[in-house]
Formats: structure tokens, sequence, C-alpha cells
């Protein structure tokens, strides 16, 4: 009777991953015939699994991937969300749509593709993350042995802001001059400022609204628990371009593991100070 109970949350879990995926999947062909475009038809050339018609295959399997792992994450953190100023699924998966939305917008900036259908591809995407913290928050309920966390010390609304600038300084003073990673920031340098600085402060939103939750006796646990998390998602997220068009994955692999280390960077060093200034206090 136990071991059905412990796995309860699981299964609910599973199943409302898999009601996601479905509703992403629907809001993509909704989209695509609204607003009469093609996700293919973005002028690079088309992958593999596009022209040897698995794409379909391979895109719920990436869906599933990156949902999975962030319903599991939640899970285990969501004792210690109980505090925080939103409701928990909120502080977890909002910052996270407006990641997936800003990440899926970068390709705009960086080969270009067209915006119009990014933006709309954008909110197909980031939606059925709202929806995933929503369902999770109101039916998954921790096991019993997990019913309450830890007090959590909740970072200040600033480190959004800290999180960012080592985000946007990285991306300015090493991944594109020094590791010459595709972007725009010479050829189209107003849109990919905007971009690296929206993408930032979400990062780092997700930072200051979830990071607190994360269990960690020292800055450095915080930061590797904290950035590994963003990093997977963010490297899912990258890699999904390879699943529509012909893009190096070395780049993308690069990009993603390059800005893994620039958050983790940013969440140590304000995770250090922060710490450091309330035990002076």
């Amino acid at each position: 009777m136990h071991t059905q109970h412990t796995r309860t949350p699981y299964a609910s879990a599973a199943l409302i991953v898999l009601l996601c995926v479905m509703v992403d999947v629907a809001l993509h062909r909704l989209f695509s015939w609204t607003f009469d475009f093609d996700y293919f038809d973005n002028g690079l050339p088309q992958s593999v699994f596009v022209r040897n018609g698995t794409f379909p295959l391979a895109a719920v399997a990436g869906f599933l991937l990156m949902f999975g792992f962030l319903a599991a994450i939640f899970l285990r953190v969501r004792p210690s969300l109980g505090k925080l100023p939103l409701p928990a699924g909120q502080c977890f998966f909002m910052p996270i749509a407006l990641i997936m939305f800003f990440g899926v917008l970068e390709s705009a900036f960086v080969f270009p593709t067209p915006l119009r259908a990014e933006i709309i591809t954008g909110v197909a995407d980031a939606l059925p993350y709202l929806l995933l913290g929503l369902l999770l928050d109101r039916f998954v309920r921790p096991m019993d042995g997990l019913r309450q966390g830890p007090a959590v010390e909740i970072a200040p609304w600033w480190s959004m802001l800290w999180v960012a600038l080592f985000y946007v300084g990285g991306r300015y003073v090493v991944s594109y001059p020094v590791l010459h990673i595709a972007s725009g920031y010479i050829a189209r340098p107003a849109g990919t400022l905007i971009w690296t600085v929206a993408c930032g402060l979400s990062m780092g939103a997700f930072h200051w609204l979830a990071g607190s939750a994360f269990p960690a006796a020292t800055p450095l646990q915080k930061a590797l628990r904290v950035a590994a998390t963003l990093g997977i998602f963010w490297l899912m997220v990258q890699l999904f371009y390879a699943l529509i068009s012909a893009v190096s994955v070395a780049d993308l692999v690069i990009r993603g593991a390059a800005d893994t280390v620039y958050l983790a960077a940013g969440i140590y060093s304000l995770e250090a100070l922060f710490r450091r200034s309330k035990r002076i206090a």
C-alpha cells in the first residue's frame, strides 16, 4: 500500500507531462494553420528528420525529455517552494516559459529566420510550460516524506539583474568574439543585444523565484544545482534547432555549455556575497 502511494505523484506527473506534450503539438498545428506559415520554410537547409519524415516522432521525443526533466526537478524542490512570492508552479515555470520563448527567438537574430514565425512558435512553445506548472501544482502532491521542506532563504529581487549581467557579459566577452558561436551581434547588433538581455533576465528570474528552493550547503553547491538545471534545459532548447534545420550541433553544444558556465559564475558570486552579508548582519 505504501509503495502504491509513493508512486502516485510520479504517475500523475507522467500523465500531466504527456498531456502538455499533446497540447504543445496541437498548438503548433493550430498556429501554423491559423497564421498560414510553414515551420520548415525558414530559409535554412532542412534537417534529416524533416527530409525523411521522422520529425514528428523526433519532436515528440524532444518534448517528452524537456517536459519530463523539468517536472522531475519541480517535484524534487516543490516542498520548499511554498513561501515564495507566487504559487509554486508559477515561481518555477513562469521563468521557464520566458526562457523557452526567447530561446526560440534567438534563431531570428542568428541566422536569421523570419521573426513573425519565430514569435508565433515561441508562444506555442511557452504556453504549455505555464500549463505544466499549473497542473503539477494543482494535482500533484509531495510524498509523505517530502510534504514539508526546510525553510528557504529567498534571494533578493535584484539577483535577477546580477545573474543577467553575467550571462550578457559572458556572451559579449567570450561567446561572440572568442568562441565565435553563430550570432548576429555584428550584423544585427540591436536585436541581438535586446535578445541577450531578455534571455539573461529570464534565467535570472528563475534563480530569483525558484533557485532558493534548491537544497545546498554552500554557495558552490547552489550555483551548480541551479545552473545545471537551467543549463540542461537550455541545451535541450538549443539542440531542438537541429531537429528542424541542418545547423552545426557543435555550435549549439558550445553555446549551451558556455551559457551554463556564465550562469553558474553569476549564481555562485551572488550566493557567496548574499550569504556573507547575511552572516555579517
